[in-house]
């Protein structure tokens, strides 16, 4: 990648962009699923944002992962280890709640795995707004 081809921008407006978590975006970066580079910089009012630095074909392909993975299922167990929670009983709660979906395939419980990242989102959201 040359200088000219990478867009660096908030963290935040591209998880925005994405509907995905800050969480899950950094874990591609740090796992190499995506190229790019992930840094930290001072916002005009002195506060530091994380940053992340991506060409446009990268940014291309990410979108399009990232609507498809939005559509997928996952199991209980796995929709814990992207929740980052070991006590199933709190998916289950979580469920009931309806903070996330779930639907059954092949008459297995499995949760959407959109709606993990819009509880993660808000999530975040809440965090930076106690901050």
């Amino acid at each position: 990648m040359t200088s000219g081809e990478i867009k660096t921008m908030p963290l935040d407006e591209l998880s925005d962009r994405l509907k995905l978590s800050k969480q899950t975006i950094v874990r591609w970066v740090d796992r190499h699923l995506i190229d790019a580079e992930l840094h930290w910089a001072l916002s005009d009012d002195n506060e530091e944002v994380r940053m992340i630095e991506i060409s446009p074909q990268t940014m291309d392909f990410v979108e399009s992962f990232a609507a498809e993975y939005r559509e997928d299922v996952v199991s209980r167990t796995e929709a814990r280890r992207i929740l980052k929670q070991i006590d199933r009983k709190k998916i289950k709660k979580l469920i009931r709640a309806g903070d996330v979906k779930d639907v059954e395939v092949d008459e297995e419980t499995r949760i959407v795995v959109g709606s993990i990242e819009d509880y993660l989102m808000a999530r975040e959201r809440d965090e930076e707004d106690d901050e």
